[in-house]
């Protein structure tokens, strides 16, 4: 068990192991340098365990060093091992004892697993899949629960231990090892061995990136290259929660150098492939450092399109914040003028009361089979609901103030008074999707 400031689940994780009803069980754990409750919780189970609970804490490089460090020292003829935070179901060590000792043949077993959170509430079933699987099914993503695997130890003396170059993916780099090496000798257990936590400051959430990376080059130098799916799951994800959380700084920058670092890792046809589809993605065009737009991915409002703001400055003159008001500009004459009136508005406050700019600008299109005029509703912080009118089909301007949508997690919602679903308004169509209008551009003024 690799272990780092756990303490809030690393006893239920330790008696999880400690308590399985296979008594011939042992737990090494490996800790980093805690410096939570740890240590006294280890020192606890110690007194009531004895000599099956044995732990050091000492420095390490990550969790495949620290995994290394704990099998070097144990002391079964199978091993497995569970993160400070997972928790195996009642049975699974005896169950997979069982089936490694009915087939000597087999060096490896996994089972089923769950997801669950800081409550130990199940979140979803993980996506395994039978040891049958091909080989070639580990490009659409990894099937084996980590926690829910057991192994001779034989095989960590014929392939060898962890990959320590790698913080996230070095479970998914052995699955490839022994699969590779030991095809035909890999069999799965038709039961929920272990629960894997997912929380905030899990590594499955908190390293996406990174998790990305590594097992795109894992996946290129066991099998020869990645399917862009890895990739384009990465930017999914970001765009679920950007610019909010542990987002980087500029998206399309970061997508742009993620692609040129793992181009090579792909193969010609799947570099073009993922060009043309980031090149495609209006999510991605539209983005800013400041501002990120719900769209979908051709650039459609669904009913409700939120926008997320990077957190921003409070207004101390809440009557001032008051007086900015969404507006809506259409190509009009008078429309075009209003633009111009914001935007020299928005610059004269700029310079000459040194503030922050004030508005959001969409450039957005209303169409047909949509009927006009269009009613959008926007909510910004604090203030009362907004009323927009968008008297005819066309290109429009839509001006969302800044002034009352602070915090760390400020958003500003639209809400379309009609959708339409392009499978029902034509026959070619399979689209189902519910949408309102495009969003073709998004600056700050």
């Amino acid at each position: 068990m690799p272990s780092l400031n756990q303490a809030a689940f690393i006893e239920a994780a330790a008696r999880s192991v400690l308590q399985q009803d296979y008594l011939a069980v042992e737990l090494v754990v490996a800790d980093g340098g805690s410096t939570d409750d740890t240590h006294s919780t280890l020192q606890r189970l110690s007194r009531e365990f004895g000599d099956r609970l044995r732990w050091h804490a000492a420095a390490d490089s990550g969790p495949a060093n620290a995994v290394n460090k704990a099998l070097a020292v144990a002391r079964g003829d199978i091993v497995g091992w569970l993160n400070a935070d997972d928790l195996y179901t009642p049975g699974a060590v005896a169950a997979a004892v069982a089936l490694l000792q009915a087939d000597p043949s087999l060096l490896m077993v996994f089972g089923e697993a769950e997801h669950i959170d800081e409550s130990d509430h199940v979140l979803d079933r993980y996506p395994t899949l039978p040891a049958t699987t091909p080989l070639a099914s580990f490009r659409n993503g990894c099937f084996i629960c980590q926690p829910s695997v057991f192994l001779r130890r034989c095989v960590f003396d014929e392939i060898g231990g962890l990959d320590e170059t790698l913080s996230t993916a070095f479970d998914f780099d052995l699955w490839l090892r022994v699969f590779l090496t030991f095809p035909g000798r890999i069999a799965s257990l038709p039961r929920v061995q272990a629960k894997s936590r997912l929380h905030p400051a899990c590594i499955t959430r908190r390293m996406r990136r990174t998790i990305a990376a590594e097992s795109v080059r894992v996946l290129a130098r066991h099998l020869g290259d990645a399917d862009p799916h890895w990739l384009l799951t990465y930017v999914e994800e970001q765009c679920a929660s950007y610019p909010h959380g542990d987002s980087p700084a500029d998206l399309r920058d970061d997508v742009d150098l993620l692609a040129a670092e793992l181009a090579g890792c792909f193969s010609p046809d799947g570099r073009e492939f993922l060009r043309q589809r980031l090149a495609m993605d209006a999510r991605l065009l539209l983005a800013l450092p400041e501002a990120f737009a719900s769209v979908t991915a051709d650039g459609w409002a669904t009913r409700t399109l939120r926008i997320r703001l990077r957190q921003a400055e409070p207004v101390p003159d809440r009557r001032r914040a008051r007086r900015f008001r969404p507006l809506v500009a259409g190509t009009s004459l008078a429309g075009t003028a209003l633009s111009l009136l914001v935007r020299l508005r928005s610059r004269l406050r700029r310079c000459l009361l040194d503030s922050a700019r004030s508005y959001l600008h969409l450039v957005c299109h209303h169409a047909a089979p949509l009927a006009a005029p269009l009613s959008l509703t926007v909510r910004t912080g604090q203030q009362a609901e907004r009323r927009c009118i968008v008297v005819g089909h066309g290109r429009f301007s839509l001006f969302l103030p800044l002034s009352a949508a602070a915090g760390p997690r400020a958003e500003i919602e639209i809400i379309a008074d009609q959708v339409f679903i392009p499978g029902l308004v034509d026959e070619r169509s399979s689209d189902m999707r519910e949408l309102s209008f495009r969003v073709e551009a998004m600056t700050l003024i």
